[in-house]
This record gives C-alpha cells, sequence and structure tokens, in this order.
C-alpha cells in the first residue's frame, strides 16, 4: 500500500542519489549542526561504517542536501504515524456519521432486541446512532398518547443501552415521530454482556 504522507516520491538513498557531491548535514551531540561538501562515495562508505544509510534530504538544493540515517527505521516509523492518523480520521468521521433505526409504536420485544444489538454494533464500531420512532393512523395510538407510548419505548432503548452516552434525550419532532441520539461511551463498559 502507498502511503500518502508526502506529495512527493520517496527520497533518494545510497547509490540512487545523482549528484557528484553532496551538501551533508551531521548533528552533534550538543544538537548544533555541521554542513560540509562530500563525494557522494565518500559519504556512502561513512554511512556504512556507521550502519545508516545516506539519504537526500533536499534534492532541489544544489548541491542536494543529505543526512545520514537508519532509512528503513525512519519509513516503518513514518507508516505507523501515518497509520495512526488515518485511524484517528476514521474514528472522527465515524462519530459525525449517523446510523438511523427506525421503530415502531407497536415493536415487540423480539424485535426491539434485534434493533438493540444492532444499534449496539453501531455504537462500538464509533457510529452515532439515531433511534427514531415512526407512528401512524394505522399503529391504533391516538395522537394525545403518542408521546407517553413513544417516552415508553425510548425508556426500554436507553436501559438496555445505558452502557453508552445520550447525546440527545428522546423528544417528539411534530405529531409523527420520536427520536434520541446515543454516542459511544468514553466510560468503560460494565458487565451487562448479556443479552
Amino acid at each position: 500500500s502507498s502511503s500518502s504522507s508526502s506529495s512527493t516520491s520517496k527520497p533518494r538513498v545510497n547509490g540512487e542519489i545523482v549528484a557528484k557531491f553532496i551538501r551533508l548535514v551531521r548533528d552533534s551531540d550538543d544538537g548544533e549542526s555541521t554542513h560540509e561538501i562530500v563525494s557522494v562515495p565518500k559519504a556512502i562508505a561513512e554511512a556504512k561504517r556507521a550502519g545508516l544509510d545516506l539519504v537526500e534530504v533536499n534534492g532541489k538544493a544544489s548541491p542536494p542536501v543529505c543526512r545520514f540515517m537508519d532509512y528503513e527505521r525512519v519509513r516503518y516509523d513514518q507508516r505507523k504515524r501515518d497509520k495512526e492518523k488515518k485511524k484517528v480520521q476514521s474514528q472522527m468521521q465515524k462519530r459525525d456519521e449517523v446510523k438511523e433505526i427506525r421503530l415502531t409504536a407497536k415493536i415487540d420485544s423480539h424485535d426491539l432486541n434485534v434493533k438493540i444489538n444492532a444499534a449496539a454494533r453501531f455504537l462500538d464500531a464509533g457510529y452515532r446512532v439515531t433511534f427514531r420512532i415512526m407512528f401512524k393512523n394505522s399503529d391504533g395510538i391516538a395522537m394525545e398518547k403518542r408521546a407517553a407510548r413513544g417516552a415508553e419505548i425510548m425508556h426500554n432503548v436507553m436501559g438496555m443501552l445505558e452502557d453508552y452516552e445520550i447525546v440527545t434525550v428522546p423528544k417528539m419532532i411534530g405529531a409523527n415521530h420520536m427520536s434520541a441520539s446515543i454516542n459511544r461511551s468514553t466510560k468503560k463498559k460494565s458487565q451487562k454482556e448479556v443479552v
């Protein structure tokens, strides 16, 4: 997999360096750096003796600027950082993405358990979940009793997902919908693994 850490191609290393002379930058123990112009073969030989690589850090300079380093180690660390960065970005995107789970006003306990398990999987994957109860005239619940029935269902939902963080409390939206949102919690999960 190609890492897109920079738009430029990978730097030239050791024998890939095409210049005859380079500006070799060395870091000393006191934090100061020294520069000297040396031939590429001499610099590569010195790098090999130290068990390091000669890496071109600025090929546009004249002469090109190079340093001694363990190039494979540097690449490994960079890939690790890129992977971690990607993981964090992916988690942030998931946290912004909402999965909606629709419930009916007449949902039975088995169907509710199925929906709760689906919600828990989304939450554990890092998504935010919104529950929406849809009221219809055909479900036989009078307008004035919809809020109470919705609150009862949402109370069951919130109770079954108590290990997660409630973002928005259940509320009626118009006469036909009730919704609430839940996030993955930052708290440790309790021993409520049994469903």
